[in-house]
C-alpha cells in the first residue's frame, strides 16, 4: 500500500520503536529461555512458558500459541501422572488443573482475536466445564464472560446477555471490584447494540467511576470506548471523539494494540460522518499498519468496508470497489455473514450508479439472499430497494413493485422498532427507579415492625411492674398516636405520589412522545422524554423525606410545568419568585405540596383558555412558616364546571394536600391556612384562580 508522503516520518518512527521493542523482547526471550533451562520443578517451567507466550500478546499470534501449547502439555502430562498415582485430590493436582484452565482460556482469547469464533468456544466450554467441577466464582465468572463475548461478536444478544447475567452473578460473589466493573460493560454493550443507550450509558459509568478509582487503565479506556460509541450513535461527534482519544491514549500507555486499533477505526468513522473522508483515511491508514504489525484479521473486515465508504463519500468509486472486495474476501473466510451481506449490498449499489445492472443484480441479490437468512431488517431495507430501482431500470416492472413493497413494509417495521425502543428504554429506567423506591418503602416497613415488637416487650415487661404500669401504657399509648400519625403522614405521602405520577399522566405522555416520534421530530421527542424521565427520578427521591430543600422542589416543579407546556403546546407562560432574603439552598420544606395545585391551574384553568395564559408561583419566608401563591390567568372554576359536563369535580390530590396541612397543624402546633379565592376582571367575569397556602420550613446547613 502507498501511503502519504507525510506518513513517512511516522513511519520511520514506528520502525525504529518496533526495532526497540524487538530489542527487548529478544532479550526478554533470552533470559526465559534461561530460566526455562534452569528450572527445577515443571510448575516453574509452566510460568515460563506462560511469560514466553505473553511477550507475543500483541502478536505475532503463532508465536504465542507455541508457547502455550508446550505449557499444556507439559501441565496435562503433570495432570495424567497425578491420576495414575490417584492424587487428584493433593494440592498440586488442584494447582496444575488451575494451570490447564487459565490455558484453555488463553487460547480462547487469542482465536477470538483472529476470529475463529467456534474454535474459541471449544476452548471456552472445555475451561468452563473443568471450573464447574472445582467451584471457583471467580473462573465460572471469567468463562462465562468470555463465552458471551464471543456470542455478541455473533450478534447472538440473548445468548450473550444469558451469559453476561451469569458472568456478573459470580462476579458480586468475589471481592474483584474491579472484575465486577468488567461485567458491567460487557452488559451495557449488549444494550448498546439493542439502542437502550441510556442503560447502557449508566452501566459504563458505573464501572468507570470503580476502575479510575483503581487505576485500572485498560479497562478504563474501554470504558471510554464505548461512552464514545454512545455519543457516535447519537451523532454527537464531537463528544464521540473526545472519549475515543482518551481511550486511545491509554490504549497507547498500557502496549494494548487491539484496543488501538479500534480506536483508530472508531475516529476514522466518526470523521467520515463529519465529512472528512481524507482525516478518515489517515486514521484507517493507521488501523491497517497496526493489522500488519500484529497480524490480527479480527475486525480488518470492517476495516475494509469503512475505506471503502470513505472512497464512495469521494466519489472514487474504483478505490470503493477495491475495498468492498478485500472485506468480502476475509468474511468469506471467517463465515461472517453480516460483513458478506454489507459488502455485496454496497457493491450492488457502486454498479448500480455506474449502470452495470446485470452485476448490480448478482451483487444485490446475494446480499439479499445472505441477510434474509440472517433476518437482518436493516441489511435487507438496503438490498431490497436497490434491486428494487434496478428492476425499475430494466423494464421488469411486476418485481421492481414486489421489492418495493417488501422494502416500504420493513422500513415501517425499523422505524416501528426504533419507537418501541425508546419507549420500552424509558420504561425500564422508570421501573428500576420505582424498585429502588419500593425496597427503601419496604426498609421503613421493617423498621415499623421492629418498633411494634419492641413496644409489645415493653408493654408485656411493664405489666409485671405494678408500681409503673399506668406510667408505661401512658407511654406506649403516646408512642402508638405518634407512630400512627407519621403513618398516616407516609401513606399520604405516597398517594400524592401516586396521583401526580399516575398511569393516566403516564399514558399521556408516552403518547406526546409517540406522536412526535410519528412526525419525526426526533429532537422535540428526545426532549420530552429526557424531562418526562428526570420528573419521575426527581419526584422518587422526594417522596422518601420528610423536607427537601427550597431549590430541589423548585427544580422539581420546573421540569413539571415545562413536561406540561411540552404537552400543550406551549399554551402558558410561567414565573417562579423568591423574595430576596430566601436561601433556598438551606431553607427546607415538605415536598410536593405546591404541585396539585399547579396541575389543576393548568389542567383546569390555562388548558382551556384561548389566548396564551399565565401562571406565577411566589414563595414568601415569614417569621415561622413559608407562604406559597399560586396564580393563574385562566377560564376560573366555574367555567372549568361547565366544561366537565357541569359536574363537581375535587381533585384528589388537593383532598389530601388539605390532609398533610392539618397533620403538620398538629405535629407543629401551628396553624396552617389554605385559601382559594376565584380571580375576577373590572367587569366581574372571572379571570383565572389564586391559591395561598403556609406550611413550615427548616433551616438546616447543607455541609453538614
Amino acid at each position: 500500500m502507498v501511503y502519504p508522503k507525510k506518513y513517512l516520518a511516522f513511519s520511520l518512527l514506528l520502525m525504529m520503536m518496533s526495532l526497540c521493542f524487538n530489542a527487548r523482547a529478544e532479550e526478554s526471550l533470552s533470559n526465559l529461555q534461561k530460566q526455562l533451562r534452569d528450572a527445577q520443578h515443571d510448575t516453574t517451567r509452566i510460568h515460563t512458558l506462560f511469560k514466553m507466550g505473553d511477550l507475543y500478546i500483541n502478536g505475532p499470534s503463532d508465536s504465542l500459541l507455541f508457547y502455550y501449547t508446550q505449557a499444556l502439555n507439559v501441565i496435562r502430562q503433570n495432570l495424567g501422572q497425578l491420576k495414575k498415582e490417584e492424587k487428584i485430590n493433593s494440592p498440586l493436582f488442584i494447582r496444575y488443573q488451575y494451570f490447564e484452565i487459565r490455558g484453555l482460556i488463553e487460547f480462547g482469547i487469542e482465536f477470538f482475536y483472529q476470529s475463529k469464533y467456534e474454535e474459541a468456544l471449544k476452548f471456552y466450554f472445555e475451561a468452563l466445564e473443568k471450573v464447574e467441577k472445582m467451584d471457583n466464582v471467580g473462573l465460572l465468572s471469567e468463562c462465562y464472560s468470555e463465552i458471551g463475548i464471543v456470542y455478541k461478536n455473533q450478534g447472538k444478544y440473548d445468548l450473550a446477555q444469558t451469559y453476561y447475567n451469569k458472568a456478573l452473578d459470580y462476579a458480586e460473589k468475589t471481592s474483584d471490584t474491579s472484575w465486577i466493573a468488567s461485567c458491567k460493560i460487557n452488559t451495557g454493550n449488549i444494550y448498546k447494540e439493542q439502542g437502550y443507550l441510556t442503560i447502557a450509558l449508566n452501566l459504563y459509568l458505573e464501572a468507570l467511576k470503580t476502575l479510575e478509582s483503581l487505576n485500572h487503565d485498560r479497562r478504563v479506556a474501554a470504558c471510554y470506548q464505548n461512552i464514545g460509541d454512545i455519543y457516535s450513535k447519537q451523532l454527537d461527534f464531537n463528544k464521540a471523539l473526545e472519549y475515543y482519544s482518551r481511550s486511545l491514549s491509554l490504549a497507547k500507555s498500557t502496549d494494548d494494540k487491539v484496543r488501538e486499533n479500534t480506536c483508530y477505526l472508531n475516529i476514522g468513522y466518526v470523521y467520515a460522518n463529519m465529512n472528512e473522508p481524507k482525516t478518515a483515511h489517515e486514521f484507517y491508514n493507521k488501523a491497517l499498519e497496526l493489522y500488519e504489525e500484529s497480524g490480527y484479521s479480527h475486525e480488518l473486515d470492517d476495516c475494509y468496508i469503512l475505506f471503502g465508504d470513505s472512497y464512495r463519500q469521494e466519489g472514487d468509486d474504483d478505490k470503493a470497489i477495491i475495498y468492498y472486495n478485500k472485506a468480502l474476501k476475509i468474511s468469506l473466510s471467517e463465515q461472517d455473514m453480516a460483513r458478506q451481506a454489507e459488502a455485496l449490498i454496497k457493491l450492488g449499489a457502486i454498479y448500480k450508479n455506474r449502470n452495470e445492472l446485470s452485476k448490480a443484480i448478482s451483487m444485490s441479490q446475494q446480499g439479499l439472499d445472505i441477510a434474509n437468512a440472517m433476518g437482518s431488517f436493516e441489511l435487507i431495507v438496503e438490498a431490497s430497494i436497490n434491486l428494487s430501482e434496478i428492476y425499475e431500470e430494466v423494464g421488469w416492472h411486476q418485481k421492481a413493485f414486489d421489492l418495493y413493497k417488501v422494502y416500504s413494509r420493513l422500513k415501517d417495521s425499523l422505524f416501528n422498532a426504533e419507537k418501541y425502543k425508546a419507549i420500552t428504554e424509558m420504561e425500564v429506567k422508570y421501573e428500576s427507579e420505582k424498585k429502588e423506591h419500593q425496597l427503601a418503602l419496604l426498609e421503613e416497613k421493617n423498621e415499623v415492625q421492629d418498633l411494634k415488637l419492641s413496644r409489645r416487650n415493653r408493654l408485656y415487661f411493664a405489666t409485671l411492674i405494678g408500681i409503673g404500669l399506668l406510667l408505661i401504657i401512658g407511654y406506649i399509648l403516646l408512642r402508638n398516636h405518634q407512630l400512627r400519625v407519621k403513618h398516616r403522614s407516609v401513606e399520604l405521602e405516597q398517594k400524592l405520589m401516586r396521583s401526580q405520577m399516575n398511569p393516566h399522566f403516564i399514558f399521556n405522555s408516552l403518547i406526546a412522545i409517540q406522536s412526535y416520534i410519528y412526525k419525526r421530530e426526533a429532537v422535540e421527542a428526545g426532549d420530552y422524554l429526557a424531562k418526562f424521565a428526570d420528573l419521575i427520578r426527581i419526584t422518587l427521591e422526594n417522596s422518601r423525606v420528610e423536607f427537601v430543600s427550597l431549590e430541589k422542589e423548585i427544580k422539581m416543579l420546573k421540569v413539571y410545568i415545562e413536561l406540561q407546556a411540552l404537552r400543550f403546546d406551549q399554551k402558558f407562560d410561567y414565573q417562579i419568585e423568591l423574595n430576596p432574603d430566601i436561601n433556598e439552598a438551606t431553607l427546607f420544606i415538605p415536598p410536593m405540596l405546591a404541585q396539585p395545585f399547579i396541575e389543576n391551574a393548568i389542567e383546569h384553568g390555562l388548558r382551556h383558555k384561548l389566548e396564551r395564559g399565565m401562571l406565577r408561583i411566589h414563595f414568601v419566608q415569614r417569621k415561622h412558616d413559608i407562604s406559597c401563591i399560586i396564580e393563574d390567568n385562566g377560564v376560573g372554576r366555574e367555567k372549568s364546571q361547565e366544561i366537565q359536563n357541569k359536574k363537581q369535580h375535587q381533585s384528589m390530590a388537593t383532598s389530601i394536600t388539605r390532609e398533610r396541612l392539618a397533620i403538620m397543624e398538629r405535629k407543629n402546633r401551628q396553624r396552617f391556612e389554605l385559601i382559594i379565592e376565584d380571580l375576577k376582571d373590572d367587569n366581574g367575569i372571572p379571570n383565572g384562580t389564586r391559591v395561598k397556602f403556609n406550611m413550615p420550613y427548616q433551616i438546616k446547613n447543607t455541609l453538614d
